[in-house]
């Protein structure tokens, strides 16, 4: 009886294509700033860098923001 038989075995390419068009760049939307600090913010809490008053009081602000953002890419 073989050994190892339902060991799956998985292939990592060493090798990869390069991004000459720069498509990532075209596809890939970079935050806005409003996400940028929603997500800053929740990093900071989740790493206990934010205490949860100061985490209830940042994020409304941010809120509003990212929404107003949101209605001026919209119009």
């Amino acid at each position: 009886m073989r050994k190892d038989r339902s060991k799956v075995e998985f292939f990592v390419p060493k090798w990869g294509k390069t991004d000459s068009a720069r498509w990532k760049l075209t596809t890939i939307k970079p935050l806005t700033y409003a996400q940028d600090r929603i997500k800053t913010l929740c990093e900071g809490f989740l790493k206990g860098q934010v205490t949860s008053e100061e985490f209830k009081r940042e994020l409304p602000p941010i809120l509003n923001a990212r929404d107003r953002e949101k209605r001026n890419m919209a119009s």
